[in-house]
């Protein structure tokens, strides 16, 4: 693959182009700065081990009878424990229950039913459960900034009840180092495997995996030219198109020419007929950018929300829209607002 780095250098540049153009006539007003925690604050995040006791007492207030707490622990030795909180959880309210199936089908109108959800509820534990499905759901949206945001408040209001913390700070990593924030994602990728030992080996594994390509990615000033670009594009997709914004933009484009200028040169004197014999100066498996990571704790194949948001009539969409204005708090209503329309333009793209 002689021409693969070329190939991606050009590929990234066109794409932050596009990504430009796309959002530069119409500039709005700046998203908020995700809220995701400094370094000393996810340090100083204290997860306790679980009190199942704790819990359960928090499941009867949600209306768990004897029965339904007795079949949880069967649940938790065959499922495993956060699938059996989640389970028992979603039973005890129909209306998250349907929440989830709605995200399970791909169908965009989750968001509003989780959110909901969470509006009507003064349960800290049914709180956590609807955090944890949202911040999947942002995820699976290509949405890392409002994930991370999602996860914050879990840790900031319902940890320490439910045995969905382990996922969530697991997530909650992922995240961070989809926006990318790559320093706090490694952080936060170390504290899921220091405190949760037990949690199921595809999380560990997945952890340890994405430390790797975080660390491999810090080491090459392609990736680290590729995160910046990364993160300029999401500004630009919120119509974030500042002075501090362009001027970024400028700066990738031009460092991204130097590099391919490296490039051609180096390729012009290593020029040659092809032997088709030996090892490549340029093997394949350090010019492409590491995959990123799959959809971990579901190993179901689910057809893309932006690709389900894409395919709907105008009119289904503007109803799902609607009812954004609903009966809502105000932070929720904006939270949902910035996700349709990020929704819309990633379909767009497509």
């Amino acid at each position: 693959m002689k021409h693969a780095t070329l190939a991606l250098l050009l590929g990234a540049i066109g794409a932050l182009q596009l990504g430009a153009q796309a959002a530069a006539p119409k500039p709005q007003e700046p998203a908020p700065a995700p809220a995701a925690p400094a370094a000393s604050q996810s340090r100083g995040v204290e997860f306790l081990p679980f009190d199942r006791a704790k819990f359960e007492a928090a499941a009867q207030q949600l209306g768990a009878t004897p029965a339904q707490l007795q079949a949880f622990g069967t649940k938790a030795t065959e499922l495993g424990m956060a699938r059996a909180a989640d389970d028992l959880v979603r039973s005890l309210n129909p209306a998250f229950d349907a929440a989830v199936k709605l995200h399970e089908a791909s169908d965009p109108g989750a968001a509003i039913e989780l959110t909901k959800v969470l509006a009507a509820t003064e349960s800290s534990l049914l709180q956590a459960h609807v955090r944890y499905h949202l911040a999947r759901l942002f995820l699976d949206s290509d949405d890392p900034d409002l994930a991370a945001r999602t996860l914050a408040e879990y840790f900031g209001k319902n940890i320490n009840l439910s045995p969905l913390d382990g996922e969530a700070a697991f997530f909650y990593a992922q995240a961070l180092a989809d926006i990318p924030e790559p320093e706090l994602a490694t952080e936060w990728f170390k504290g899921f495997l220091a405190h949760f030992p037990d949690a199921s080996e595809r999380f560990r594994s997945a952890a340890s995996q994405r430390q790797g390509e975080i660390a491999m990615q810090q080491e090459s000033k392609l990736h680290d030219l590729a995160n910046g670009m990364q993160k300029t594009r999401r500004d630009l997709r919120r119509q974030k198109t500042d002075k501090p914004v362009q001027v970024d933009q400028e700066k990738y484009l031009t460092e991204l020419d130097m590099l391919i200028e490296e490039y051609q040169k180096k390729e012009a004197q290593s020029s040659g007929p092809p032997s088709g014999n030996g090892p490549s100066s340029n093997p394949a498996s350090n010019s492409a950018l590491p995959e990123g990571e799959g959809t971990v704790g579901n190993l179901n194949k689910r057809p893309s929300l932006v690709d389900r948001w894409g395919q709907m009539k105008d009119a289904e969409r503007e109803k799902i829209e609607a009812q954004v204005q609903k009966g809502l708090p105000p932070q929720y209503q904006k939270m949902l607002e910035g996700y349709y329309k990020k929704l819309t333009k990633a379909a767009g793209e497509k």
